[in-house]
Formats: C-alpha cells, structure tokens, sequence
C-alpha cells in the first residue's frame, strides 16, 4: 500500500514537472534589454568631411548577432536582417549633417531598442613651425624644426563661428599619443614644446571641441625633423648682402675683393646668434674667424686658379646642431 502511494507521488511529481519546463524556459528568454546596454561605437569618432565611416553595436547583455538590427536615414532603410551590427558609409562635406537611425529587436526579447546618431563631419588643420630656428629677412618660407629646436603647433578649427570670432573651442592636444594637460585646455589654440634629439620625427595630434558640443573635430600631423644647411650669400658694398641670389657649389670672382656671407639656416638662436661658433678653412688650412663671423672677404694675391672655402657652424648651447658647406671660388 505504501509502496503505491509512492509511486502515485512520483507520477504526479514528474507530470508536473514536464508541465513546468516550457514555462522555466520561456521566463529565461523573454528578457528585457536597456539602452544604455548596447553600446554604439563610431570609427573614426572624430571624422572628417568625406572620411569613410563605419558605426559598430556591441552588448555585453544580448548576442546581437541574433538580433534583428534595421539601419535607417532619411530616404529609409539602410540596411536591415539578422545580425547587422556594422554600417559603413561616407560622410558628406564640411557643414553636412547625416543622420542614422537605428532599431534593434534582440532576440527572445520583450521591447526595441532605438538609437540615434547624427554626424556632422568637421576639420581641424594644424600649422607649425620652428620657433627659434634662423632664416634670415625677408625669407618667405617658415622656419623648419631641426633636432633639438623649440616647435609651435597652432589649431586651426574650420568652423563659422570660429571665421566670425564669436568660437568658444576647446582643444586636447598630444605628443606621440600622450596627452599634454598643460597645453589642452579652453582657448588653448596652441602647443609650444622642444624637439628631443633623439626624435626623428613627431606625431602631434589635436583635439578640438565646442562648448556647445556642436563642434567636434581631430587631426594629427607628422612633424618632421630637417637637418641645418649653410647658404652661401655675396655681399655687395653697395646693396649688402643679396638674398635673393645665393652662391652655387661653384662661382666665379671677377672683382678685386669679394665678400661672401654663410647663413646658418634652421639653427636655434633664439634671436641671438652669438651663441654659434663658426670654423673657416681656405684651401684646407684654418684661418682666423673674422670679426664678423659669418662673413669672408677674399682677396687674392694673383689670379687663376681656385680656391675652396669650407665653413662649419655650431650651436653651442645645443647638442648635434651643426651645419657645414663648401664653396669653391674660381679666381
């Protein structure tokens, strides 16, 4: 008797557990996903106009690549299925604005998650220049870096508020991905740092934003490193030096005396050359620095023949900053 009470238990027990098990597995799909857990990355997130853009969804809370994911714009759907966690596209030009709209169904799930990203491409350019490096008046160009010289990197937002003086931008700059706190900052338009000598080159990227948020650009520009370079120059009694002709590798002397000038281009001085030290040989032997000493004057004895001029200059309060030339003179 007791032996089929139990038996009667043990039936009714697992009719009612095969009851029970489809109602379990429905309570574990049907799940509830939050916005805020399927997160949205945009690559570049910075872009710029005409950049090739792709926007990736990622969750730690659903498998997306079961999800039923519609892209829209506004001309309508975009892209849309099982799984369609990437879009790519191109952005439009500067002041454009596209917008993606994005539903997501997850799998199992109870409610659509809807998501909104709207890109407006803009541009940032950066300029720089060696800050202490010479050129000599009336040089066109812009000084370039050399190792150990000192650099400005200046931010140039491509913005109309920023073109009518009204911008309120703020900027991040960084140095080889480093971040520089002292530099970034509200109005911080520029980055003033000194080249290392063992740096061949530098990566200087910038970040710049708008209070508002409306305005969100980033650009990144390699910074090379040049090395120094003497220019040889004729100097004339009358119009001094002349810039706008310098001496080849080889010239021809036709007067009595000439002066020729060498111009230490691209080294530090900081506006003070005395800290160079100059070095002149004729024909190979060393021969007294002049008083002013950048400048030679040549007065040969007989004429015919050549002579070779060799000049090297150094910085002497920076490490690897020198520059040499040659001049052959046709006497």
């Amino acid at each position: 008797m007791k032996l089929t009470k139990i038996k009667i238990f043990l039936i009714w027990f697992y009719i009612l557990g095969i009851i029970n098990i489809p109602y379990f597995c429905f309570a574990e799909i049907q799940i509830e996903v939050q916005e805020g857990e399927i997160n949205v990355e945009m690559v570049p997130n910075n872009p710029q106009p005409y950049d090739d853009i792709t926007i990736n969804l990622s969750s730690y809370s659903t498998d997306l690549s079961k999800a039923i994911i519609n892209w829209s714009g506004p001309t309508g759907t975009i892209l849309s299925g099982i799984g369609k966690k990437s879009y790519s596209f191109k952005a439009g030009g500067p002041g454009s604005t596209s917008t993606v709209d994005i539903i997501v169904t997850p799998v199992g799930g109870v409610n659509t998650i809807n998501k909104r990203i709207t890109i407006t491409p803009s541009e940032v350019e950066i300029m720089w220049e060696s800050v202490d490096g010479y050129v000599p008046p009336f040089y066109k160009g812009k000084s370039l870096p050399i190792s150990g010289s000192t650099i400005r990197a200046v931010a140039i937002p491509n913005t109309d508020t920023i073109k009518s003086g009204i911008g309120s931008i703020s900027y991040i700059w960084k140095n080889t991905g480093e971040v520089i706190p002292d530099s970034s900052g509200y109005n911080k338009n520029s980055y003033v740092f000194k080249n290392s000598v063992f740096d061949g080159e530098n990566m200087v990227t910038v970040v710049a934003s708008s209070v508002n948020s409306n305005y969100a650009a980033e650009n990144t520009t390699k910074i090379p490193i040049y090395k120094p370079k003497i220019i040889f120059y004729k100097k004339s009694p009358i119009e001094g030096i002349i810039y706008n002709n310098a001496l080849n590798k080889e010239t021809y002397m036709q007067e009595d005396e000439m002066t020729i000038v060498a111009l230490p281009y691209f080294l530090s001085t900081k506006g003070n050359e005395k800290n160079l030290s100059y070095y002149w040989q004729t024909n190979g032997k060393n021969i007294q620095t002049p008083i002013k000493k950048s400048e030679l004057t040549i007065r040969p004895s007989s004429r015919g023949g050549f002579a070779t001029i060799n000049i090297e200059v150094e910085n002497l309060k920076e490490l690897f900053q020198t520059a040499t030339n040659q001049l052959k003179i046709n006497l």
